[in-house]
């Protein structure tokens, strides 16, 4: 039987293009002297349907925790990143390694994830290697984080929920807006922003940034370069296209070099190192990745509710990282031997995802019937090069020497590997939402085929072998969720859903290939939103498995699929104008993570997983004094996790604060200043291991300057 996802008639059908139409739906916050001011004003058309649902539904209105949080606020914030833009969101254990820059590592209810969207379509990643697109907080109109198992409405995905976001959209009215930043770490930017009309029917928009800043580590750098142009065309009363381009080049990154627990999260015999600590050297260090995403949103509204959408996007990237791991300390507290390595890393592949949703009216209910058919192809080359520690200078981290190694003189061909990797993944969804007065029900079902092939070639030590590692699985994902609007507006909700995630290998036991890991959550909560909107809150209690781990044994010679990590939480958020001027933004998170079975390794039974804190709570106000001048803050604390699966020790809590202000000088010109880690606090932001700990990010302070006509 032909397993294959690239059925002719299958793509030929996804090809199809059906004409559309526009819904309008416009999100104004006027001034007080009724002047225009860029991303006032936002737009979105029929091409927009919402992370929680993909259909209309607000957070407040869907069953299940899904927040929304704009451009404005991420400014407010000093969000460069999604790392930073989850500072204050519940749920979220942000930033473990916030001095790597190459991606964006984070868990969402206990589990972790590298993996974003992007206007609702994944930023294409193979999550073996390094080379994951990022877009940039500039280009966001907003970021939006769902919780909870999410596969669905996009498949594969990691149970602890996802992050989309939100492109800028071209506008209607002429709007234009300049940047110019500089901080600390020699922190240089200067972006713009503009978009309006071109001719009837017809709107643009144009985001470019430059930006170069030294990294956090001693001797690292950063400098990004972005351009995204896009344009909307109404094709016609019901229908428009919008084409966009997305070009980042990151000539300079951080990529991940960890450094031991002793010295970091214990006291050498030096002390301990500082937050700009680093355990690799000038002469190899860094990563420089380039992508292109060229993509379409095409949309058409038919009679009768009906209405088609088909998402398009192409990406292409290439990156090319030189870095050092560390093999641990050589018998003292400071000699730290390390190992270097390379990867020269492709990827190029497409994904699209078609919507037909449709209103149907029987006597008192309406139906909100979304199909979906979405198929995605990504095929990656990587070349891996090591030295495995052979003719690589070790480090004394208490007089680091940054000028050691010669990359000409050390074996980087002792250990290579070429992989040749490609995936596919084809997805059909059903969702059902359901509107009866006060109550709204949502039932979803998808059924998805996932294929992979790595083909690899092995050089160690002068000797070559080959391997081959292959994934064909399928799994159905479900959800059913429910919310009751109250005449108070308190909303009580509950909902159930499921997520998995392929998983290669093969069992030692049965010898069997391994099935897609699974996850199910079982949420209760409360949704709450006074008559005047100055009052927000939102509660959440949850239960999430995931299930088929493979686990093994301590000799790592045998593997079975039956480990268990479970996780059970409570996140409350309130949002509260106190008077005519303060709005409060506060949060508070409990999560209780362990892995509840291990067959092969008991031991690590009831145990709680890395990068997780057991609690996170956060404050922030915000306070719109006379004469344009604003002022934020913000207080964030983020709990214990642990230092290694063992759970030998743990990694300390830590609390941080952040200012934040902002003056119209006037109509024309805004003034901005902000703070991130005011006390400039020193602390471990997360460790895997004992050879592996991260600092956390250290005091950033910046000014900016806005021109806006």
């Amino acid at each position: 039987m032909n397993n294959a996802l690239d059925y002719p008639s299958v793509t030929a059908l996804l090809l199809l293009s059906a004409a559309l139409t526009t819904s309008v739906q416009a999100a104004e916050n006027g001034t007080d002297n009724d002047e225009t001011v860029v991303d006032n004003v936002v737009v979105y058309g029929a091409a927009y349907r919402s992370t929680g649902t993909k259909s209309e539904l607000e957070p407040l209105e869907t069953p299940m925790s899904y927040e929304v949080y704009d451009q404005a606020l991420l400014q407010q914030r000093q969000a460069d990143s999604v790392n930073s833009a989850l500072r204050y969101v519940p749920g979220i254990t942000p930033e473990s390694r916030s001095t790597v820059t190459i991606f964006d590592q984070y868990t969402i209810r206990g589990f972790d994830s590298y993996r974003n969207y992007y206007d609702g379509l994944p930023l294409q990643y193979d999550g073996l290697w390094n080379l994951a697109p990022q877009v940039d907080v500039y280009a966001t109109q907003s970021v939006e984080v769902l919780k909870g198992p999410a596969s669905v409405l996009y498949g594969s995905a990691p149970p602890g929920g996802m992050v989309n976001q939100t492109a800028k959209q071209p506008q209607g009215t002429q709007q234009t807006e300049i940047r110019l930043r500089a901080g600390g770490n020699n922190l240089q930017e200067i972006a713009a922003d503009t978009t309006g009309p071109l001719a009837d029917g017809i709107q643009y928009r144009v985001i470019a940034l430059s930006r170069s800043a030294d990294g956090q580590q001693k001797t690292t750098e950063e400098e990004r370069l972005t351009f995204a142009p896009s344009v909307t065309f109404e094709l016609g009363e019901r229908t428009s296209l919008n084409l966009n381009l997305y070009y980042q080049k990151d000539p300079d990154m951080v990529p991940s070099t960890p450094l031991p627990a002793t010295g970091t999260l214990y006291s050498a015999g030096y002390g301990k190192l500082d937050a700009d600590a680093y355990a690799g050297d000038k002469n190899w260090q860094g990563m420089e990745r380039e992508v292109t995403m060229l993509g379409y949103k095409f949309s058409h509204e038919f009679a009768n509710g009906l209405s088609f959408l088909q998402n398009f996007r192409y990406t292409k990237g290439d990156a090319y990282q030189k870095n050092t791991y560390n093999n641990g300390l050589d018998g003292d507290d400071r000699t730290l031997l390390r190992s270097a390595y390379s990867t020269d890393e492709t990827i190029e592949g497409w994904v699209m995802d078609n919507q037909l949703a449709l209103t149907v009216n029987t006597g008192a209910i309406e139906h909100r019937v979304l199909v979906g058919v979405e198929y995605q192809t990504l095929n990656s080359d990587v070349f891996y090069a090591d030295t495995l520690g052979n003719n690589t200078p070790s480090l004394d981290l208490s007089a680091p020497d940054y000028n050691q190694f010669d990359p000409a003189s050390m074996p980087f061909d002792y250990y290579t590997q070429d992989n040749d990797v490609s995936q596919k993944q084809l997805g059909f969804y059903l969702q059902d939402e359901l509107h009866l007065d006060a109550l709204t029900v949502i039932a979803g079902l998808r059924r998805d085929h996932y294929e992979s092939n790595d083909d690899s070639d092995y050089v160690y030590a002068g000797s070559a072998y080959p391997g081959d590692v292959d994934i064909d699985q399928r799994a159905t994902s479900g959800r059913l969720a429910a919310i009751y609007t109250l005449a108070n507006g308190v909303a009580p909700y509950i909902g159930y859903s499921e997520s998995f995630e392929p998983q290669s290998g093969t069992d030692t036991n049965t010898g069997s290939a391994f099935e897609p890991t699974t996850a199910q959550q079982l949420e209760a909560g409360v949704k709450f939103r006074n008559a005047d909107n100055s009052v927000t809150f939102t509660g959440a209690l949850y239960d999430l498995k995931k299930q088929d781990v493979v686990v093994n044994d301590v000799a790592f010679a045998t593997y079975t699929q039956t480990g268990e990590v479970e996780s059970k939480g409570v996140e409350l958020s309130l949002v509260a104008d106190v008077t005519r001027d303060l709005t409060l933004t506060t949060n508070y998170t409990y999560q209780n993570v362990e892995v509840t079975d291990n067959e092969l390794n008991t031991s690590l039974e009831g145990n709680h997983p890395v990068w997780v804190a057991d609690q996170l709570a956060s404050v922030w106000a915000d306070y719109r004094l006379g004469y344009e001048l604003n002022l934020a803050g913000g207080i964030r604390y983020v709990g214990e996790s642990q230092m290694d699966a063992a759970n030998t020790d743990s990694v300390p809590g830590y609390t941080l604060l952040d200012l934040a202000a902002s003056w119209q000088i006037n109509n024309l010109l805004e003034l901005t200043a902000s703070i991130s880690n005011l006390t400039d606090k020193r602390y471990v932001g997360a460790c895997y291991d004992a050879s592996n700990c991260w600092m956390g990010a250290e005091r950033s302070a910046e000014v900016g300057l806005y021109a806006r006509f």
